[in-house]
């Protein structure tokens, strides 16, 4: 037989390296198998590449939340933050409590975790795709394309089935779902919205700050986010708008972008600006009185939305009623919701795994003793601001203690 591994990590991301460095700081011996050719490859493309590892506000997830939460009680901020400093990572906190490597590149969050790595001597196989794995006489076996390797621990940190250009199958749900785990069926979560091309018309690049409400076809409202918004040509992308998505499970949804109220607190202020300027720019086309509050193809599609005849019409001609028209379509510029991108454009998994199955503060398998599951893989996914690596991050790093946390002390 070969030589029997103390711990196989199988997933080099954020969960799995974090694990391999845990464990082999108890003098594990301990491997980890990844199938692209270079390990954390959703890290470095992680924030446009500046990697925002952590938050340190109130943590923001999703599917079973709670389960996010007890891990974070038992690996949370402050141990995530000692666990970069013993590798020698300089951090940096930004806006809206994201932590980044003060670098603000992926490249040396990268760097930290190969050289603690290497320095603890963990085995790493690259390029190797896991085929299957069993469980007999108390040892696991890996079965790879090429070899079989045997360990008495083993982690599936293999991340969920977004973005695939980076690495993302999902091939360890069906290692998990081999030894009795469930799945909690998997959406893109963290994505864009598609919308119809009427509402978008010619704003394809256009940046916009607003307040995003998505309600359903009873226009009750599923989420609200506030931020920059980009449009497409194919509908809206941008950090709030993206944060939206998960909510959006039905037909006859929309979309209301309010783009009025960061500068207009109150609305008779705004009607005060729009009466201004009609006086002010009579003489020109309608759309002419958001000239300077808006880019002039956004503030065409808010006059056209509002129900504005522009042909053979002034400014000065728009009724004190069409003013009230435009604010409301300031407030509620709406686009009808066609669905969202799939996960080949989403930068997380929602559903996984079912973390009831699990220890939150082991990770380990209820079902199957010595098995793990960690990161992407399990029923958790945050909003952007770090919330997802550091669970992973966290999660993975439980897996590696295994319960020895006082050990270490």
């Amino acid at each position: 037989m070969n030589e029997i591994w103390d711990f196989a990590v199988i997933g080099g991301g954020a969960s799995g390296m974090a694990a391999a460095i845990t464990a082999s700081g108890f003098h594990d011996r301990v491997l980890l198998i990844e199938k692209s050719p270079s390990l954390g490859k959703k890290i470095a493309a992680s924030g446009n590449g500046r990697c925002n590892l952590m938050n340190i506000l109130d943590p923001v997830y999703y599917g079973d939340s709670e389960f996010a939460g007890k891990v974070l009680q038992h690996f949370g901020k402050e141990k995530l933050l000692h666990f970069w400093n013993d590798l020698g990572l300089c951090l940096s906190e930004e806006e809206e409590g994201r932590i980044y490597p003060c670098t603000f590149q992926a490249v040396s969050v990268l760097d930290a975790l190969k050289t603690r790595l290497k320095t603890n001597q963990v085995n790493i196989l690259l390029q190797t795709k896991v085929t299957q794995v069993t469980n007999r006489n108390a040892l696991f076996h890996i079965e790879t394309e090429k070899d079989v390797f045997f360990s008495k621990r083993i982690l599936v940190a293999s991340g969920g089935a977004a973005a695939p250009k980076l690495g993302g199958s999902g091939s360890g749900y069906s290692i998990l779902e081999s030894f009795g785990h469930h799945m909690i069926p998997v959406f893109p979560a963290l994505c864009p919205i598609v919308t119809d091309s009427k509402s978008i018309s010619g704003l394809n690049g256009i940046r916009v700050k607003c307040m995003i409400s998505v309600l359903n076809q009873n226009h009750s409202l599923l989420q609200k986010k506030k931020g920059e918004i980009l449009f497409t040509d194919y509908g809206i992308s941008g950090i709030c708008a993206m944060q939206c998505a998960r909510f959006v499970k039905e037909n006859g949804c929309t979309a209301e972008l309010d783009i009025v109220s960061r500068v207009f607190q109150e609305e008779s202020k705004l009607m005060e600006f729009l009466k201004s300027r009609r006086e002010k720019v009579s003489n020109f086309p309608p759309e002419q009185i958001l000239t300077g509050f808006l880019l002039p193809k956004l503030s065409f599609a808010v006059m056209k939305q509002a129900g504005i005849s522009m042909r053979n019409s002034l400014a000065g001609d728009l009724t004190d009623d069409d003013l009230l028209a435009v604010a409301d379509r300031l407030h509620h510029y709406t686009l009808r919701i066609e669905g969202v991108k799939g996960l080949d454009d989403a930068q997380v998994t929602a559903g996984g795994a079912a973390c009831r199955e699990f220890d939150p503060e082991t990770m380990e398998s209820h079902i199957v003793k010595g098995l793990h599951a960690a990161g992407e893989l399990l029923d958790v996914d945050g909003d952007c601001g770090g919330f997802n690596l550091m669970f992973a991050f966290s999660s993975g790093i439980l897996a590696g203690l295994n319960g020895r946390e006082e050990e270490r002390k």
